[in-house]
């Protein structure tokens, strides 16, 4: 049992370094949260939502990143909306910078959400 858990383990870590380096090149920010999440929402929100994109836009001559999350249902997004403030402040302290200014939630299946993730 001991030697499957450390094997997860390393399975795990192996996948976040791979997600990293696809990641780091094209959206750096992307790949710090995508690995990091958990560590960032916490295990229970970790589980049923997951970063998938960062797009900037503007509005009023500022330019505003909007980070999307995939969640596996609409209650784990309207849960989340209420914590946004905290999730954005998590995310500032995590990358020692403020990064995003807002957060949408998109609803997908939770087979497509697995798949992301």
């Amino acid at each position: 049992m001991i030697y499957i858990t450390l094997k997860m383990r390393q399975l795990g870590t192996e996948i976040n370094k791979i997600v990293k380096n696809i990641y780091t090149k094209k959206n750096p920010v992307l790949a710090e949260l995508i690995c990091n999440w958990p560590k960032i929402v916490g295990e229970q929100y970790s589980n049923m939502s997951s970063p998938i994109k960062i797009s900037k836009s503007k509005f009023d001559n500022k330019c505003n990143h909007v980070l999307y999350i995939a969640v596996n249902n609409s209650s784990v997004s309207m849960e989340m909306s209420f914590k946004q403030d905290i999730i954005m402040e998590r995310i500032s302290v995590y990358l020692g910078h403020k990064t995003i200014d807002k957060i949408k939630y998109k609803v997908v299946n939770q087979k497509i959400l697995m798949q992301e993730a």
